[in-house]
């Protein structure tokens, strides 16, 4: 964007309300650097502008997703259903993937002094990282990237601290194997945000919400199913939603095992893929002239009806 294009949209999204300014922003995935409205402008068009720069001219979005850890690590990747298409539903799932680090590529490591001494912890984080990013990751075959940003306190738990400061250094590690790739930073709060608790009201989160958040993640990557994605390879050869135990049963998991790293991924992975849609929606507006109220109300109905069965099941109360 030059300087009158911005001075333009600058004007035009001033001509709206706050609140219309903050649906756009959440929709895009915009930063957030202040509560005025010339903060809330600004950091819609850094997001677009960004967005034109990095993707807006893909002909074919591949998208890694990643949430952190080492005993349960998990990784997304998607690409377009159709060759043709970069941006609508459903995307097909090509790889999906939740494995434990230590297991997977910890015998390959020889201990120069002591498998317990710092020397060789910090060694052995950069062995698993280089045969995790180069071996399965392989970011560069993936034009959009997104990756679980690690909280860094363990409110007073010293149980937890050694896993939050290991996974946070992981982390980090991979974002210094990937660079200078851009990698989306994201919150697992932001991501449950986007998805579900801007349209709930406070009292059905504290009530029902956090009681139920990973049961209820669950609950709308199956029903999601068909609708945002599909698996490459497996056929659901019934007009039933999609069942946890055919999932695990289709990435030759362990019935009953631990999802919540694995679900998580795919919601990563599906949120930068909405804010991408979203983003190129918001292009045809800019270029249509059109009214951003419009686009809203756009977007605001493609997500109600995304979370519509959970919020029926669980009696959970709209804003």
């Amino acid at each position: 964007m030059n300087k009158q294009q911005i001075t333009n949209l600058t004007k035009q999204l001033h001509s709206y309300k706050i609140p219309a300014l903050n649906d756009i922003a959440l929709h895009c995935g915009a930063p957030i650097f202040g509560t005025t409205k010339a903060s809330r402008i600004e950091g819609i068009i850094a997001q677009y502008q960004l967005y034109l720069i990095q993707w807006h001219n893909l002909t074919r979005r591949t998208t890694l997703a990643i949430d952190i850890g080492i005993k349960n690590f998990s990784y997304c990747k998607t690409s377009p259903l159709a060759a043709a298409s970069s941006s609508s539903w459903p995307i097909l799932v090509t790889h999906w993937e939740k494995l434990n680090l230590d297991t997977k590529f910890g015998a390959s490591y020889t201990p120069l002094l002591h498998q317990d001494t710092v020397l060789d912890n910090k060694r052995y984080l950069n062995h698993i990282t280089n045969q995790l990013v180069d071996d399965l990751l392989q970011p560069g075959l993936s034009n959009v990237k997104i990756m679980e940003i690690q909280r860094t306190r363990s409110n007073n738990n010293a149980q937890t601290l050694p896993t939050i400061l290991t996974n946070h250094t992981l982390e980090n590690l991979i974002w210094a194997k990937m660079y200078p790739a851009l990698v989306i930073p994201m919150t697992s709060m932001k991501l449950i945000h986007f998805w579900l608790y801007r349209f709930i009201t406070k009292d059905s989160i504290n009530t029902k919400l956090k009681k139920t958040n990973k049961i209820i993640r669950r609950d709308l990557i199956l029903s999601w199913f068909g609708k945002l994605y599909q698996l490459k390879g497996y056929r659901h050869e019934t007009s039933a939603p999609l069942a946890i135990h055919q999932l695990l049963e289709h990435l030759h998991l362990p019935k009953g095992d631990k999802t919540d790293d694995l679900i998580d991924s795919l919601l990563y992975n599906l949120c930068i893929n909405c804010q991408l849609n979203h983003l190129g929606h918001f292009h045809k507006y800019i270029q249509l002239d059109g009214n951003f109220v419009d686009f809203v109300n756009d977007a605001n109905q493609f997500h109600l009806g995304l979370i519509q069965s959970v919020v029926e099941r669980y009696q959970l109360e709209l804003k």
